[in-house]
């Protein structure tokens, strides 16, 4: 029946759509039907290898389509009303019975689920990894020179933020045995009281540590913002720039060395 009325089964399946959308659906459920085939073959079992064909061609169709149709369909999910266009013409040919209803939703039910799993699984392997890499961009961290590090911070300073980078600061500076950290905080985008505590936080946590903290990057712009506001960094080592730390701390482990 799904070769010899396959044109059939695609009209009634056109229905649901209007006709900007009939051409490319008609393409979708004609290779649809050519899957669906193969796993007819196999009694529409939901384990076999035709129907994990299945799966990944319509993964893949939920790629190219969207999510949001995908998962929306007429307020359901696209997978579900598959079957409809082909239970409509066993009706039709009195093909239809309580057996056969029953597998048939069995498998779509099967199939469908497999499928939402599996897109949420990969949504969330993609949302931890991109929380992995910005977390790795916000607050980069280099060696560079011995035993000195920068940690580079864009973007806003807040007291959740800062938390994670003092963690990440604290262990490197266990782990390598880092003796000077230089904070560079030029590309942060807005200076206030907030991020000046958040600031003196860091450096505290620096020091505790045994280490020597240095902020550099202190533009015009920032230096302006921390006098209007009154701010005062305490005994916080700042520098307009990294080289100019750099040259400082190495004279000064030059004189410690003599």
């Amino acid at each position: 029946m799904i070769k010899e009325d396959s044109e059939i089964l695609i009209n009634y399946w056109l229905e649901y759509f209007s006709d900007e959308e009939k051409d490319e659906e008609y393409r979708y459920y004609d290779d649809f039907l050519g899957f669906f085939e193969e796993c007819v073959q196999e009694d529409l079992n939901p384990t076999s290898d035709s129907a994990q064909a299945m799966k990944y061609f319509l993964e893949k169709l939920s790629e190219l389509i969207g999510y949001e149709k995908f998962f929306n369909f007429n307020r359901s999910v696209y997978t579900c009303f598959l079957k409809f266009p082909v239970l409509k013409r066993m009706e039709e040919l009195g093909l239809i019975n309580y057996e056969n209803v029953a597998v048939m939703t069995k498998f779509f039910e099967a199939l469908t689920s497999r499928i939402i799993m599996e897109v949420l699984e990969h949504q969330q392997k993609i949302q931890e990894q991109s929380a992995e890499e910005l977390a790795q961009r916000e607050a980069p961290i280099a060696e560079i020179w011995e035993r000195i590090f920068m940690v580079s911070i864009v973007g806003t300073l807040d007291s959740d933020r800062v938390l994670k980078i003092i963690d990440k600061v604290l262990e490197n500076i266990e782990l390598k045995n880092t003796q000077y950290v230089i904070i560079d905080i030029s590309a942060i985008f807005d200076m206030n009281s907030e991020v000046a505590n958040q600031l003196i936080k860091l450096n505290n946590a620096v020091h505790f540590m045994g280490a020597t903290p240095v902020l550099t990057g202190i533009t015009k712009n920032i230096a302006k913002s921390l006098t209007h506001l009154n701010i005062n960094l305490g005994d916080v080592k700042t520098y307009s720039t990294t080289k100019l730390a750099l040259e400082k701390i190495l004279k000064e482990q030059l004189l410690y060395d003599r």
